[in-house]
């Protein structure tokens, strides 16, 4: 076990996907699919999620057309949303999911280096896996086996491409018409099981140097062999947040102890369902489950760790969570929030969590200008090809 480190903020993260993470949320809001996928809805949404101090908020992407008949099924690209609102919001982090099953590992660099630059280094990064077999037709690829190497490759190959561009690489020397140090761009030379990189990425090195890598605590592992030519160590740290979830803290504790081992950061998801417009949180989730699809009409649940009631006793919740215990550990480093309907728990969050928890000096708002890294308490990583890095 590793000792002790200072402790980082305590960080408090909202997934602002769609209408909520109930599956019958989109009923109860209403909403056609045009709005689902409104700009100004948005835009709005994650505003005040920054005026609540919250920390970082996420996206999922859908890379299937949405199914007609099914409002909730509308989205559209995670990046694309994450850069429509880089522009309407500087403090909030901005952490879309990019898949990584079927994408072209190049293209997922070059987008998120790029928002990293758009939001002026709040951006981050949700690496998941692809399991239908509709997806890979719809890529023209065949279906992959082995989601866990993929996903582990790809994001190994991605962290590459951030570092293929030194810092100083951008000369933009006007008098001599000297604008690039080639010797300060590398070739990766990636070769993995399915797929080799040659690099360098077309886009200098993110202002971050690498963007936070979020994942849930098992999806991205460290390779228990080399994946390229002189590009590393095996153990290679791959994910920076680590995203754990359990069914109460106990479970929720024992799977951090775990995690601390392969990432610098925990964080666990908790489903939120609370008392809101004079009803409590228990009424609203019956009438959601009975209101799911029926083809979903199946007890709700992510194997998070869930809250349903009052804003208070979540903030004794994340109180006891912030809490460090006689080790001088937190259970955790932060938690994402995962909303039932996003437009009704959100305000709740906003006006009687957030300000509770600042008061009481367990959270802070992220500063305009800081980075995404540096809300979380994370450093910014020297560049692997530097030579001047001892």
């Amino acid at each position: 076990m590793p000792s002790a480190q200072p402790l980082s903020p305590f960080f408090v993260g909202l997934d602002a996907d769609g209408t909520g993470s109930h599956p019958a949320s989109t009923a109860v809001t209403g909403l056609a699919g045009a709005d689902l996928v409104s700009g100004d809805r948005l835009a709005r949404s994650v505003r005040q999620a920054e005026n609540a101090g919250l920390t970082f908020v996420s996206f999922a992407d859908a890379l299937l057309p949405a199914v007609p008949g099914s409002p909730a099924s509308a989205r559209l690209d995670a990046v694309t949303r994450a850069a429509f609102v880089s522009r309407t919001t500087t403090a909030i982090g901005l952490v879309p999911q990019v898949p990584t099953t079927y994408p072209e590992p190049f293209h997922v660099a070059a987008q998120l280096a790029s928002l990293d630059i758009a939001t002026a280094g709040r951006a981050g990064w949700v690496p998941s896996v692809t399991r239908d077999a509709e997806t890979a037709d719809a890529y023209g690829r065949s279906v992959v086996s082995d989601l866990e190497r993929e996903a582990r490759d790809v994001v190994q190959v991605v962290r590459y491409l951030w570092d293929s561009w030194e810092d100083d690489a951008v000369v933009r020397d006007v008098a001599t018409g000297r604008y690039l140090d080639r010797s300060r761009v590398h070739y990766v030379d990636f070769e993995g099981k399915s797929f080799s990189v040659k690099g360098p990425l077309i886009t200098p090195r993110p202002p971050q140097g690498q963007l936070v890598v979020l994942a849930s605590d098992g999806d991205i592992a460290p390779a228990p062999g080399h994946g390229g030519a002189d590009l590393g160590s095996t153990a290679e740290q791959l994910v920076d947040v680590a995203l754990v979830r359990g069914s109460d803290v106990a479970a929720a504790r024992a799977g951090a102890v775990s995690a601390r081992e392969r990432s610098p950061r925990v964080g666990l998801d908790i489903e939120v369902v609370l008392d809101a417009g004079g009803r409590t949180g228990t009424d609203r989730l019956a009438e959601l489950d009975a209101g799911s699809p029926p083809a979903s009409r199946t007890p709700w649940g992510t194997g998070a760790l869930r809250h349903v009631g009052s804003a208070a006793s979540l903030v004794a919740l994340l109180t006891e969570l912030a809490t460090p215990g006689p080790d001088g550990r937190r259970p955790v480093d932060g938690v994402r929030l995962l909303p039932a309907v996003l437009d009704v728990d959100l305000p709740v969050l906003a006006r009687d969590v957030l300000p509770a928890l600042r008061a009481a000096r367990l959270t802070a708002a992220p500063r305009p200008g800081a980075t995404l890294r540096d809300a979380l308490g994370l450093p910014r990583p020297a560049n692997r090809y530097d030579v001047r890095v001892a």
